[in-house]
């Protein structure tokens, strides 16, 4: 590969946007791009420098991006979020391709661009066990990718055998070859030597050069990624993996063995706070719903109450401030901002008084590790542990993380005496959504079950128990959160009010996926093209939606199976 091609498949992106404009920019001339001489060469920044890009921007640190990325679209989809300002029409279902790309386009230029050079220089200079962290964070970038939008260019970069265009991997190859990188950084990991431990040392901002904690990470990389392909075991037993077997190996060393959640405290900047500050974030009906309704002592600690009066249609005020825990219906129909929701539930710390911008960035929850290992359980089998004990102790371990890592931004120092305790065994649901400025948004209840565990429940009931309390544990990380609701269906999420899709979504099965961004268009439209028949080709809606939609399935999302 030539060394001067500093950034193959870069995509040139220019941020600075409010609003709902976006500016990009592309070019079809990739050997002048990448000897532009207003280019930085990245072999010549520090290793450090290097390596910090792609690690940092897994959740990304930068407010524009941050928002293009995930803020109005996945956000919105896993029912953690929801934007006050009707102007963005995703989120009535109005998919713009504008605001759909920050994913795809995070991933290339911050992640995946790096991840490649730095494992290819690290292999060539023998630095294996560096090239196995990298492959670690690269694996960690392109799942989150491919989750959100299905095939993409992969294979076709790292040959370096392409010029003017990348052909896409199909999901499927996607996942063999993250299983693959998985693996082989394990095994480089565990050989690292004192010198590369040293200098992953300068640079190491999820794991503190803990070796053995980033092999957890990568076997609780493998666990959740073997239990995303649930619905489709025959055919990567046919492309030679065992998902079962990956899951037993997996499941001996995860961050279930030292409860430590993976955050990187840099002092950066954490922009959900900036997306509530800009008035374009709210919370979603269905998260607070399902916490109020279920008593969740968390609650407190990821939402505030109303923030100021709230006014009906009438003009009247019908929540006093500070009152009550409102979410937003995904899909209603909002007027653009400012509007009469715009009070709604707060990130914590809304004044920024105790300094909740710079709270660490969230990469990987130690407690989904026993969400994981409880569904490994309940569906193979593995492991000695009950299905109840690793779920209850999911629940344990999530409370406690919660409050370590947010308890000073919410201003909660501990739970009441007993109620966690309380929660485990309690037998309250889901309440039904009023939305307090207009009546005509109410929507009842969709989830039944408490958090007491029933161990006489058939294997679909657990199940649903343990998603629904996954979904609470990873919060923020939304990603995660909607992949596996749209894999297992739980938790049920409130239908759309509207659906301004114009038929690429599906009202009832929701959104699915997101589409590609236009800037992946005027890069590589012959390997968009080429990416589109996989996506149509493993795609299994039932609706006749097919083609870059949000209602077109990826392939885990088989809707041609049912959990068990």
């Amino acid at each position: 590969m030539k060394r001067n091609k500093i950034y193959q498949y870069a995509l040139l992106v220019a941020l600075p946007w409010m609003g709902s404009s976006l500016m990009t920019s592309c070019t079809d001339n990739f050997e002048s791009l990448n000897t532009n001489s207003v280019q930085v060469d990245p072999n010549n920044l520090p290793f450090s420098a290097q390596c910090a890009e792609p690690m940092q921007y897994c959740y990304p640190p930068q407010q524009n991006m941050f928002q293009f990325w995930t803020n109005l679209t996945i956000d919105l989809y896993s029912g953690y979020f929801m934007t006050p300002n009707g102007n963005f029409t995703n989120g009535d279902m109005g998919e713009n391709r504008g605001h759909s790309g920050g994913m795809y386009e995070n991933y290339y230029l911050h992640i995946f661009n790096n991840t490649r050079r730095i494992i290819a220089d690290c292999d060539e200079e023998g630095n294996l066990g560096l090239a196995g962290v990298m492959r670690i964070v690269q694996a960690y970038g392109t799942l989150m990718t491919t989750d959100a939008h299905g095939p993409l260019a992969y294979s076709s970069i790292l040959s370096g055998e392409y010029e003017s265009y990348y052909p896409f991997d199909s999901q499927q190859e996607l996942f063999v070859a993250m299983f693959k990188d998985l693996d082989k950084a394990i095994t480089d990991i565990q050989a690292m030597s004192e010198a590369e431990k040293t200098t992953l040392a300068t640079f190491d901002s999820w794991c503190n050069a803990d070796t053995q904690l980033w092999v957890k990470v990568a076997n609780t990389l493998k666990l959740r990624m073997a239990l995303r392909l649930s619905k489709r075991e025959a055919e990567m037993k046919e492309a030679g993996i065992d998902l079962r077997q990956v899951a037993t190996e997996a499941a001996a060393n995860t961050l279930a063995t030292v409860n430590t959640d993976i955050v990187i405290d840099k002092s950066l900047e954490n922009e959900m706070w900036l997306m509530f500050n800009w008035g374009d974030c709210g919370f979603n009906a269905n998260l607070v719903t399902l916490m109020s309704g279920m008593k969740d002592p968390r609650q407190p600690l990821y939402m505030t109450k109303n923030s100021a009066d709230v006014v009906d249609l009438n003009g009247n005020v019908v929540v006093p401030a500070g009152t009550q825990y409102l979410g937003i219906r995904f899909a209603a129909g909002l007027p653009g901002k400012p509007n009469n929701w715009a009070s709604f539930s707060q990130w914590i710390d809304p004044q920024n008084t105790i300094g909740v911008y710079s709270m660490p960035l969230p990469i990987f929850k130690a407690a989904e590790s026993y969400f994981l290992l409880a569904e490994a359980k309940l569906r193979w089998d593995i492991g000695s542990a009950s299905v109840q004990s690793l779920y209850e102790e999911g629940i344990r371990v999530s409370m406690a993380n919660e409050l370590s890592y947010r308890g000073k931004y919410a201003g909660v120092e501990a739970y009441e005496a007993g109620a966690v305790d309380a929660y485990i065994n309690g037998t309250t649901t889901q309440i039904d959504f009023v939305d307090p400025v207009d009546p005509k948004l109410n929507t009842p209840a969709l989830n039944k079950l408490c958090v007491k565990w029933d161990e006489s429940a058939d294997k679909e009931a657990k199940l649903e128990r343990i998603i629904t309390q996954k979904y609470f544990a990873l919060f923020p990380l939304s990603i995660e959160a909607w992949a596996e609701q749209r894999r297992t269906g739980y938790p049920r999420l409130f239908p759309a009010y509207v659906n301004e899709s114009n038929g690429a979504v599906n009202t009832e099965e929701g959104v699915r996926r997101v589409i590609y961004s236009s800037n992946a268009y005027d890069t590589n439209a012959q390997g968009i093209a080429m990416g589109l028949e996989l996506l149509d080709k493993e795609n299994t809606s039932k609706n006749g939606i097919s083609g870059d939609k949000g209602g077109t399935h990826v392939w885990w999302d088989n809707a041609n199976l049912g959990n068990f």
